[in-house]
């Protein structure tokens, strides 16, 4: 064993609850008190839902940590559920219910017994991490989403703490994406193409769509020109988001100048996206990607993503001067892969 050598740590806290104030008061403090000894080189968290409600933690440590630290966690999580359980008194039908649910929009069908069978609620499991290779394009395309999947829990927890609001979130949401637009360097054109593409990519979580499409549609003209002035700000290079959207930009800045000859040479490449398309959809593929898990540590579910993408390319369309869909090839694929 070299004195380099790390391995992750992946441990799934099953809560009933908003998770917010979990992440809050345990999960957030006992990630930055890793960071502060140097014994997380890396981590991130995600909300997810197999087997029931659950936060996801991933450290990665040095080989020689990784007992203490597993250890400490088990300690200060166990004794935080102990003080602070979330309820406990769900029937177990209806949450194998809805995540037999969950499971047919994310994988198609709900077989999947690992899945759907729930573990009891406020306890803790270690979960072996294993990264998408697939997803984000092999092992040297995994290895960037971590640094971004680091930076992007180091932005989210600040949002957790300070912005309460799921509404206030959308609209940091909405922000991102614009940002995420702008960091790949889409001209109007392919950016109207981009937001359409999130939208759709989301579309199938929104119950009752004919409804709910309507209502975004008032949400849009009522608010219109707010929604445009964004747009024309995003086009000037202006800042957009304060100090968090310049962090995010950055945090793109940085993964997109290490992704782009990777991706050109195809030594990276996702595997949602056709072999001959060309290079700046791989790179969209995985930007969104990236910021479908930024959405999902600030609780924007995928509804709340198709709501931000709408009103983004409603705003896109206007400002081209056009109110009809656009029809540019994308080439892009719609897949709705799952949560790291």
């Amino acid at each position: 064993m070299t004195d380099d050598a790390t391995r992750w740590l992946s441990c799934h806290v099953f809560y009933h609850d908003d998770p917010d104030p979990l992440l809050a008061g345990l999960l957030l403090p006992m990630i930055d008190g890793l960071r502060a000894r140097g014994l997380a080189r890396q981590a991130f968290f995600l909300r997810h839902w197999e087997r029931g409600p659950h936060v996801r933690v991933r450290l990665r440590v040095a080989e020689a940590d990784a007992d203490a630290v597993r250890a400490d966690v088990e300690r200060t999580v166990t004794a935080y559920l102990r003080e602070h359980p979330g309820p406990a008194g769900l029937e177990p039908e209806r949450v194998r219910d809805s995540l037999r649910h969950l499971s047919r929009l994310e994988h198609g069908t709900d077989e999947i017994g690992q899945v759907t069978e729930p573990e009891p609620p406020n306890s803790l499991r270690w979960i072996d991490y294993e990264p998408e290779l697939a997803k984000y394009g092999g092992p040297r395309g995994v290895a960037i989403a971590e640094q971004v999947f680091d930076g992007s829990s180091r932005l989210t927890a600040e949002v957790i703490r300070t912005v309460p609001v799921d509404r206030a979130r959308l609209g940091i949401s909405l922000q991102l994406l614009l940002l995420s637009a702008r960091a790949l360097g889409l001209d109007a054109a392919a950016r109207t193409v981009f937001l359409r593409h999130y939208r759709e990519r989301w579309a199938p979580y929104v119950p009752d769509p004919d409804r709910l499409f309507a209502a975004w549609d008032g949400q849009y003209r009522h608010q219109a020109d707010t929604y445009r002035r964004l747009l024309r700000s995003v086009d000037r290079g202006d800042p957009v988001g304060g100090g968090l959207g310049q962090a995010w930009e950055r945090l793109l800045g940085d993964a997109l100048a290490a992704l782009r000859p990777l991706v050109a040479a195809r030594q990276v490449w996702p595997g949602e996206v056709a072999p001959e398309a060309p290079p700046f959809v791989a790179l969209a593929a995985l930007v969104c990607q990236y910021l479908h898990t930024t959405n999902n540590r600030m609780n924007v579910r995928p509804q709340g993503e198709c709501f931000v993408a709408y009103l983004g390319h409603r705003a896109a369309l206007d400002l081209a001067g056009t109110a009809m869909p656009d029809t540019a090839d994308a080439t892009m694929s719609t897949s709705r892969s799952s949560h790291v």
